[in-house]
C-alpha cells in the first residue's frame, strides 16, 4: 500500500519531472490520491489530489513543479477516505514541515489527540501526517532533525516507513519501521522509495535498508544511521542487475496482459532457479522440519493450497496450509524448535506475513524459508532462507505470473522431496521434474495460443453476469478460488470459489436457468466432477468446463466456446495450465466492463497493513 518518492539534486529546475517519472513505477502501490512536495529557495510548493499519477499530473502540473529537492506519494487509503486533503505529503504544524509516509500507524486516534492537545494544527484524518507532526515535535526539544527523526519511532506505534524534510534545510530524512524502503546514489542525485522500480530510472546504485534504520539524503550521497541509539553504519551502495526496463508494457495494452503471456518464460527461469545450487538447503530444511506450514495470502494463498495436494501427493507429507491472518490464533501455539514457516509473499512486505515471520522469531521456535519476488525485501532479509520467484517486475495489481511461479516452486519441492524420502520412484520423480523443466514452458505458450480467442468470446457472453461461481476438485481446487478471486478483482462481479463437492452443501441452491458454474477439472478427477455438474444442469444452470478436452465431458456444456480445453499433458501439469485460461478469462471480461485490469478500485500490489 502506499508509494513514498523523495529525491535530493543539485539541479532545481526538474524536481517535478523527476518525481513524477519515478513515482509512476510505483502506481501498483496505490492510486487513490497523488501528491508532490517540491522546495525551491527555502519554500515548499504543496500539490496533492485524489486521482492517479498521471490525472494529478495533468490538472496541478506536478511534472512542472521546481525545487532541489521533493516528495512524491501515491495513496492507498486506510485512514482516512480518498480526499485532497487526505492526500499525502503532510505539512506540520507549519509549512516549513513536509512529508509522507507508507504503512499504517496503530495509534492514530490516540496519538492524534495527544499531538492536538498540545497544540499541534493537525489537518487531515490521515495517519500519516502524524509522522511529520512526530518530527515536528522532537525538532522542538532537540533543534536537531536526525535526532527528531530517531525520537519519533517511539511515540509511532505500527508498521511504516516515512519521509520527511524541513523547507530551511538541503537535507531529506527517511526511516524503515516495517514497511519497505530502498535509496540510490546517482551523479548529483540520490533517491528514496518504497520500492526498487522508483529507483531505477535514476540510478542502478542501490541502497537497501533494515527495519530500525534512517536515512539522511544529501545531492551526493545517502547516510545510514540505526534508529536505536544513532549509531551512523557502513552501507555503501551495490550495483542492481535489473534491467530498468523491465516494468514497461512492451507492446502489450495492459501489464496484466504482458504478465500473463510471459509466464511461459517464467516456467524457465524458476526452474533454473530451482535447479541451482542452494536447493539443497531448501530441501534440507523442510526435511528437518517436524511440522511443516505454509502460510500466504490472496493469490499466493490459493497457490499454497494447490502446493498442500503437490506435497501429499509426490512427498506424503502433511502441510498445515492458514492465510497470514489466521496463523496465530490457529497455529501459533503449535511452534516447536523444529517447525518450519514456508512464507509466501510477491512483495516480500506483505504486513501479515511479515507478522507470522515476527512471531516466530519472538517465539525463538523454528525456522523461515520465505517465497519472494522481491529481492531487497523484508522477507528477504529476515527470514533464515529464502526461494526467489524469478519473475522480475510484476506491475499490475492480479498476480499472474507469480501465482504461477510458485505453484511451480511447490511441485518441484514437492517432487524432489519425494524422490529423497522414497514417498516417489526415482524414475518418476525424474520424469515429472523433466516434464517441469522440458514440457511446461512450450505446454503454457501452447495454452495461452489456443485459448486467447476463447477467452475472448467467453468473456462477451459473461459481460451481463453479476454472479457466478468457479469450482475445483481436487488439485483444481486452488487454481478453481484463484480464477474467481481474478474475476472479483478486476471485473468487480461476485464470483465464488469452492471445493465443488460442496456446492450441493447450500450454495447449489443460488442455481437457476442459465446461471453460469465454472467447473476446473484433471482427467484424474473428471469422473467425479460430471456428477457435481449434473447437479447444475439438473438446475437448468450454464456449465463451463476448463481441463484437458474430454469424450465423457463433451456433452456437459451447450456450445463449444463453453469449453476451455488446455493441451494433452502429464496429469500432475493439469493444474499448472488451467488457470491460464481463468486468468485470460478474467482479463477479457474485465476489459469488456471498461475496467483497467491493473489497476482495480480499492486494491494495491502491496498489503503493508493489517
Amino acid at each position: 500500500m502506499c508509494g513514498i518518492t523523495g529525491i535530493v539534486t543539485l539541479d532545481s529546475d526538474n524536481i517535478g519531472e523527476l518525481l513524477v517519472k519515478c513515482s509512476r513505477k510505483l502506481t501498483y502501490r496505490g492510486y487513490d490520491s497523488v501528491g508532490v512536495a517540491a522546495v525551491r529557495e527555502g519554500k515548499v510548493d504543496l500539490r496533492k489530489d485524489v486521482g492517479t499519477v498521471d490525472e494529478v499530473d495533468r490538472l496541478l502540473g506536478l511534472s512542472k513543479m521546481r525545487g532541489d529537492r521533493g516528495i512524491a506519494q501515491l495513496r492507498w487509503a486506510t485512514y482516512g477516505a480518498p480526499t485532497k486533503v487526505n492526500a499525502q505529503p503532510h505539512f506540520g504544524c507549519d509549512e516549513v514541515f513536509y512529508g509522507a509516509h507508507n504503512g499504517n500507524i496503530h495509534n492514530y486516534v490516540e496519538y492524534k489527540q495527544e499531538l492536538i492537545d498540545a497544540g499541534h494544527k493537525v489537518r487531515s484524518e490521515n495517519d500519516g501526517e502524524l509522522c511529520v507532526h512526530a518530527v515536528d515535535k522532537y525538532y522542538e526539544q532537540t533543534g536537531d532533525m536526525l535526532e527528531a527523526v530517531r525520537l519519533s519511532t517511539q511515540d509511532l506505534k505500527g508498521a511504516f516507513a516515512y519521509t520527511v524534510g524541513r523547507a530551511d534545510q538541503a537535507e531529506i530524512y527517511a526511516v524503515k519501521m516495517g514497511s519497505s524502503l530502498v535509496a540510490g546514489v546517482a551523479d548529483g542525485a540520490t533517491i528514496v522509495s518504497s520500492d526498487l522500480p522508483s529507483v531505477l530510472p535514476l540510478t542502478s546504485n542501490v541502497i537497501y535498508l533494515a527495519d530500525g534504520e534512517m536515512l539522511v539524503l544529501t545531492h551526493d550521497k545517502v547516510r545510514v544511521y540505526r534508529v536505536e541509539d544513532g549509531k551512523k553504519l557502513e552501507r555503501p551502495p551495490q550495483r542492481s542487475t535489473v534491467d530498468v526496463h523491465a516494468a514497461e508494457k512492451g507492446g502489450y495494452p495492459h501489464f496484466m496482459l504482458k504478465e500473463i503471456n510471459e509466464q511461459p518464460q517464467i516456467a524457465k527461469d524458476v526452474m533454473g532457479v530451482l535447479a541451482g545450487a542452494d536447493n539443497e538447503e531448501w530441501l534440507k530444511m523442510i526435511e528437518d522440519s517436524s511440522r511443516l506450514y505454509l502460510v500466504a495470502c490472496g493469490s499466493s494463498h490459493n497457490a499454497g493450497i494447490l502446493g498442500t495436494y503437490y506435497f501429499n501427493r509426490l512427498a506424503g507429507m502433511p502441510v498445515y496450509h492458514a492465510i497470514g491472518g489466521q496463523f496465530e490464533p490457529m497455529y501459533g501455539n503449535t511452534l516447536d524448535d523444529e517447525s518450519l514457516c514456508i512464507l509466501v509473499s510477491q512483495s516480500g512486505e506483505t504486513k501479515d506475513i511479515l507478522n507470522v515471520l515476527n512471531h516466530v522469531r519472538d517465539a525463538n521456535l523454528g525456522k523461515t524459508l520465505g517465497v519472494v519476488n522481491v529481492i531487497g525485501s523484508t522477507l528477504m532479509f529476515q527470514a533464515d532462507s529464502y526461494i526467489p520467484m524469478a519473475c522480475g517486475y510484476e506491475v499490475s495489481v492480479p498476480a499472474t505470473k507469480t501465482y504461477f511461479s510458485q505453484t511451480v516452486i511447490f511441485s518441484y519441492l514437492a517432487a524432489k522431496l519425494g524422490e529423497r524420502n522414497g514417498h516417489l520412484d526415482r524414475s518418476e520423480a525424474k520424469t515429472f521434474i523433466r516434464s517441469l523443466k522440458d514440457d511446461l514452458p512450450k505446454l503454457a505458450q501452447a495454452t495461452i495460443d489456443r485459448t486467447g480467442i476463447l477467452t475472448k468470446n467467453l468473456a462477451r457472453t459473461l459481460v451481463n453476469v453479476k454472479d457466478l461461481y468457479c469450482l475445483g476438485y481436487g488439485f483444481t481446487d486452488g487454481v478453481a478460488r484463484e480464477g474467481a478471486l481474478k474475476i472479483k478483482e478486476i471485473c468487480y462481479n461476485h464470483c465464488e470459489g469452492m471445493y465443488s463437492s460442496e456446492f450441493k452443501h447450500g450454495p447449489l441452491s443460488i442455481v437457476t436457468r442459465d446461471y453460469p458454474v465454472i467447473f476446473v477439472t484433471t482427467t484424474e478427477d473428471s469422473w467425479m466432477v460430471t456428477n457435481h455438474i449434473n447437479e447444475v444442469r439438473a438446475r437448468g444452470g450454464r456449465t463451463i468446463i476448463v481441463g484437458e478436452r474430454e469424450d465423457r465431458l463433451e456433452p456437459y456444456v451447450d456450445a463449444e466456446g463453453d469449453y476451455l480445453s488446455v493441451p494433452v499433458s502429464n496429469v500432475l501439469l493439469n493444474p499448472l495450465l488451467d488457470v491460464i485460461p481463468l486468468q485470460m478469462l478474467s482479463y477479457f471480461f474485465s476489459v469488456d466492463l471498461g475496467v483497467n485490469p491493473d489497476l482495480p478500485r480499492n486494491l494495491s500490489k502491496t498489503l503493508t497493513v493489517d
